[in-house]
């Protein structure tokens, strides 16, 4: 138990506790990777570090995993199931329950305060929760820590709120940011933190992880988790395979039929399937970039990290023959434009149809700059 334990960016991880070890600790980090890589288990384990009641591991930047405060930090350690019983007991407290700020805590100098909702927003209400409790002295006489996951969920309201928080922090005052979305933050908010990026872990690495979290049937299934996760422990873990495998067979349908011009039968079908199921918007956009970004990789011969999906070859090799280089960019690029029309809460069934007819053109283009 302890650092060790944590899978892959070893010189973030040893980046911290060097800042830990001399006291260098600044008032804010935000740790910025992509979804699944492990930036919030690492900001519980330097909480861990910072609040360990073991004076030989504390004094050396780690964690027992044993003490008290170690044990009750652990109880959020899965942010997800923490999240889900916090709103239930929400729930209980009043019949306006998006009025009271979530907020997770179960040592006294330690507040998670995570996106939440049916949206997984973060409230504006947390945000002045947060500027009021900063005026209280920790009660530990350490440190007095903040964990605000995924704080790219928040409007402009939330987010100049927060910003007052970090404008001027307390000397005890230690908040820890996590983003997948860096670029999507206010440019003040980045300014005033300590940012530490954290990058795709190796994925023979990853697998080790599985095998000893007891994740995957078998070493093909493992293999398989950790290229579609794309090297993130975390997603890797926590991936529905079968169902992320049935949303991919849809979605590489609408390609095909979208970009060649036909079965378009099939193509109203997968997706009205998709929508049917309401599939989650996020999901939904990662495995459609994940069969683009092979699809490019195909096309432009790109050397490096194998292909994501290559356990569909033959399907991303027909869609790459028939979009070319150029067709493949130009639909990776206007996924943006299928993301801003389901933000905006158009029908996703049409958002779809509407995406996969735009191929068409780019089929001909391809056409053209090959003659």
């Amino acid at each position: 138990m302890g650092f060790e334990s944590f899978i892959g960016n070893s010189n973030t991880v040893e980046l911290l506790r060097s800042m830990m070890t001399k006291q260098r600790l600044p008032h804010a980090i935000l740790l910025s990777g992509p979804a699944g890589i492990g930036k919030y288990t690492l900001a519980q384990m330097l909480t861990k570090a910072i609040f360990c009641v073991n004076d030989q591991k504390h004094n050396a930047a780690e964690f027992c995993g044993e003490c008290r405060n170690c044990r009750l930090i652990a109880l959020a350690d899965d942010r997800h199931a923490a999240v889900e019983r916090a709103e239930e007991e929400r729930e209980k407290l009043s019949r306006r329950p998006r009025e009271i700020p979530l907020r997770i805590q179960h040592h006294a100098d330690l507040c998670l305060l995570p996106p939440n909702g049916p949206l997984r927003h973060f409230q504006i209400e947390q945000a002045r929760y947060l500027k009021e409790a900063l005026t209280f002295l920790p009660a530990s006489g350490r440190k007095k820590v903040f964990i605000l996951p995924e704080v790219e969920r928040m409007d402009e309201a939330a987010a100049n709120a927060l910003l007052k928080s970090l404008e001027e922090p307390p000397p005890y005052a230690l908040l820890l940011l996590t983003t997948a979305s860096e670029a999507s933050l206010l440019p003040t908010i980045r300014s005033r933190c300590v940012t530490l990026w954290m990058a795709p872990v190796q994925r023979q690495h990853v697998c080790e992880f599985l095998k000893r979290s007891g994740v995957g049937a078998d070493q093909r299934e493992r293999e398989l988790r950790a290229a579609l996760s794309n090297g993130c422990p975390g997603a890797a873990q926590r991936m529905d395979l079968e169902h992320y495998l049935s949303v991919r067979e849809s979605l590489l349908a609408l390609l095909h039929a979208g970009a060649s011009r036909r079965d378009f039968a099939g193509l109203f079908r997968h997706t009205q399937n998709l929508s049917r199921e309401k599939e989650r918007l996020e999901n939904l956009l990662r495995v459609l970039y994940s069969l683009l970004q092979d699809i490019l990789h195909i096309e432009t011969k790109a050397n490096g990290e194998p292909l994501r999906n290559a356990d569909r070859p033959k399907e991303l090799l027909q869609i790459a023959r028939i979009l070319g280089p150029a067709g493949a960019a130009a639909a990776t690029a206007s996924l943006s434009s299928l993301e801003r029309n389901l933000r905006r809460n158009v029908s996703m069934q049409i958002a779809l149809e509407a995406f996969a007819v735009s191929l068409a053109p780019l089929r001909l283009s391809a056409v053209r700059d090959r003659h």
